[in-house]
């Protein structure tokens, strides 16, 4: 009874210390990982960061060399309340170019594709309007955005998905370019759906297989996808837009010609072996997914952008760090790196008028990697919204009256001076502002693009503009019918007085 007693207490004794080593062990692993980190700094500023600009949820992976260094989620990812974790998918906005960019140069490593050779050699019927320029366009034009198609056309072609990627291509036989080939930078979108279908033609495979197969599959991109519709267990996080600067839950349109450009999806945890990768010139685990000399052509400062900054191939460049951000209708995402470390920031909302915001959060995440003060932003992201939710009230409540007044009996006599004021109103407000909103709907940006990032205000400006315009050309209508009766009447009044006139002067004539 004694022995077993001891027996006991001797189990007791291995158990607890094989705690207290386990828990000194994990300490430690912790400690590597974060490698002096202050990750209590980095969620108290992304929980400060989701509720002060109502963002429903996000993730963060922060990788350094190969190792994962720092990953979570933050938020939810969906109106059920299901919670934003690592492992959760988010549809990744031009960040995708980066994956066409890799593949176009793992096709290079392998022979198959030269970056000087024409798309023609490798799409035999590629076109565009001008037969010569379709002839020059190569693919080094594409992967750097200096192909002279415009940045406007790529654009448009986000509302024009809902095909398959040669139908897109195959579109753009009357397509004008803006610039010569070669000549500037301008960022198509565009120029990665070619790219896609390159790879397509040149592999026989399609695209999106491709990439599973090349890239997802060595890379262990377990959470990864290139349609939504591979996620049985629907797992994407859902898509908020922002609409009057209230975050709504929204599906997205059918992209299947855009997946090279904006539509690849991926998760924070996947995005992080990506980026180990990166780092390591290539090699994630062992297997090498591109060549180190391929790797640094494709992070190569190519087309001057501005400020330092330069395109690459499906990376921008600044000094020694690389980067991308990604829009689509409903997610934010950016990936930044440097010769040491790899950020992710990945989110399941979109707000145009608030996307450099989005921006300084990765620059802050850095900021906490590098031990540097984050930058402040302690104004209301929402205030640009409360100006644009006035404007638009102030503009239908102006259009309101304007109908009223123009069917309202106008008695009293209208003074020159008012006269002179409402010709400059209805040419500033029925004419000129609107136009400059609808040139920047039609020419700057394609309205369907506008209304797509921009819901709710782009629907209502171009309306308002529209309405302005119609009551400008009635008011204009009536001015005109107004001027035409006032010269019929003056007539009438001058052939009247001409009548009395000639009567008064025979009545004068019979008395005398």
């Amino acid at each position: 009874m004694k022995s077993l007693t001891v027996t006991k207490i001797g189990k007791l004794i291995l158990i607890l210390l094989m705690f207290i080593i386990t828990s000194l062990n994990e300490k430690a692993l912790a400690a590597e990982n974060h490698n002096d980190l202050d990750v209590s700094k980095i969620d108290e500023y992304m929980n400060n960061e989701l509720k002060r600009q109502k963002i429903p949820g996000a993730s963060i992976a922060i990788v350094k060399g190969d190792k994962v260094q720092y990953i979570k989620g933050y938020g939810i990812s969906e109106p059920n309340g299901n919670k934003m974790t690592p492992q959760t998918p988010v549809v990744l906005g031009s960040v995708s170019k980066s994956f066409t960019a890799l593949a176009i140069m793992q096709l290079v490593d392998q022979g198959m594709i030269q970056l000087d050779n024409p798309v023609q050699q490798y799409i035999p019927w590629f076109r565009v309007s001008d037969e010569e320029a379709s002839k020059e366009i190569t693919i080094r034009h594409l992967l750097n955005h200096t192909s002279g198609i415009s940045e406007y056309d790529g654009q448009r072609a986000i509302s024009e998905g809902d095909q398959s990627l040669k139908k897109l291509v195959e579109s753009l036989k009357g397509l004008r370019l803006e610039k010569k080939v070669g000549e500037s930078y301008q960022y198509s979108n565009l120029n990665y759906a070619i790219l896609g279908l390159v790879i397509e033609e040149v592999t026989k495979t399609p695209y999106d297989e491709y990439i599973r197969r090349n890239i997802y599959k060595p890379l262990q991109m377990v959470n990864s996808y290139t349609d939504p519709k591979e996620d049985k267990n629907n797992t994407i996080a859902t898509g908020y837009r922002t609409m009057f600067g209230f975050k709504l839950p929204t599906e997205q349109l059918n992209h299947e010609a855009n997946v090279p450009h904006g539509y690849l999806i991926s998760s924070a945890e996947d995005m992080a072996n990506y980026m180990i990768a990166i780092l390591n010139n290539g090699q994630f685990k062992g297997e090498r997914v591109l060549t180190k000399q391929s790797m640094a052509e494709m992070h190569q400062p190519s087309s001057f952008i501005d400020n330092h900054t330069y395109y690459a191939m499906g990376w921008e460049v600044n000094n020694d760090v690389i980067s991308h951000n990604g829009w689509t209708e409903n997610t934010y995402t950016r990936v930044l790196l440097d010769n040491e470390y790899g950020i992710t920031l990945l989110i399941n909302s979109f707000d145009y008028l608030n996307s450099n915001r989005y921006d300084q959060m990765v620059t802050n995440l850095y900021n906490f990697v590098k031990h540097n003060e984050p930058l402040k932003s302690e104004e209301n992201p929402f205030l640009i919204y409360i100006i644009f939710d006035l404007i638009i009230v102030v503009a239908m409540v102006f259009i309101t009256f304007s109908i009223y007044k123009m069917f309202k009996q106008q008695k009293r006599k209208v003074k020159h001076f008012r006269v002179i004021v409402n010709v400059v109103s209805l040419l500033v407000f029925n004419f000129l502002l609107p136009l400059l909103i609808l040139y920047d709907f039609t020419i700057v940006a394609p309205l369907s693009t506008v209304t797509l990032f921009v819901p709710g205000i782009g629907h209502a400006l171009f309306i308002i503009s529209i309405s302005l315009i119609i009551l400008g050309v009635i008011k204009i209508g009536k001015l005109i019918r107004i001027k035409l009766n006032a010269d019929k009447s003056s007539k009438e009044n001058r052939r009247v007085i001409e009548f009395n006139e000639i009567n008064h002067k025979s009545y004068d004539k019979f008395i005398n």
